[in-house]
């Protein structure tokens, strides 16, 4: 069995009790689901990593896959796809906050939430019509400006095996990781921000720069850009990132 169907099938195990009203469509169900979903000001990399190898819900990764399962689970006919985020709403939402308010600027857990809207993450897309967790607890529908498709479990298998490297502290292993989830799904922005970590570490700078750069093209991120700028010193990136985000911005890195 290809790791594609062992994703999908401990996916349906973990599923297993999940409690949701059918109605006549996939997202009106979804929205009956009690996502565990928390708005946190720091996000934290290692919890969220070993809830996600379990793909245990209280991740995006985790609620992700539970509404995987049920729009597949009882609407076997709909056209379901993984939706990587690459320009987030309530990320905008927040930049327009900062713009009209620049004092927001000086305020910690303001600019920590910014920040945590810019993690990377995934939501699906069924029949054409995104569905975020997060929307539930919100009371209204999100859609995210700018999304990539990818085939449903490929993506979620891909997301899954970049948590595993992240647990990883052996460059080498870290990195036969991510290039196993770069072929499995390829083209994934999430797969190319982590490989730079263990590229780096092994001496490999120039890869790391491309991409670094690769990524920042597809999404635009403000961890993304000092990154860049500390590794060629290029003062470009470093006054976009203050244009865009405040010279505020550089105490959270």
């Amino acid at each position: 069995m290809d790791i594609v169907q062992e994703i999908r099938e401990l996916a349906y195990e973990q599923a297993k009790g999940l409690s949701c009203q059918i109605k006549s469509n996939p997202i009106d169900t979804l929205k009956t689901i009690q996502f565990e979903v928390s708005i946190v000001q720091e996000v934290n990399q290692e919890k969220i990593a070993n809830l996600n190898v379990n793909l245990e819900p209280g991740s995006c990764l985790g609620n992700l896959v539970q509404a995987a399962v049920v729009a597949e689970k009882y609407f076997p006919g709909a056209k379901i796809e993984m939706a990587e985020v690459w320009e987030d709403f309530l990320r905008n939402f927040m930049l327009e906050m900062l713009k009209k308010n620049p004092s927001t600027r000086y305020d910690s857990s303001f600019m920590r939430e910014l920040l945590m809207y810019e993690e990377p993450h995934a939501v699906v897309l069924i029949n054409g019509v995104q569905f975020d967790p997060l929307s539930v607890q919100l009371g209204q529908d999100i859609e995210h400006p700018r999304i990539q498709l990818f085939p449903l479990w490929a993506g979620i298998a891909n997301s899954f095996l970049v948590s595993n490297a992240w647990l990883e502290p052996d460059p080498e292993k870290k990195l036969r990781i991510l290039e196993r989830a770069e072929k499995i799904c390829p083209e994934t922005t999430l797969v190319a921000e982590n490989i730079a970590e263990p590229l780096e570490l092994l001496g490999k700078i120039d890869e790391t720069i491309k991409k670094v750069k690769w990524a920042l093209k597809r999404r635009l991120c403000a961890r993304t850009l000092y990154v860049l700028y500390s590794l060629t010193e290029d003062k470009v990136y470093y006054n976009q990132l203050i244009n865009t985000y405040t010279e505020e911005i550089v105490k959270y890195f």
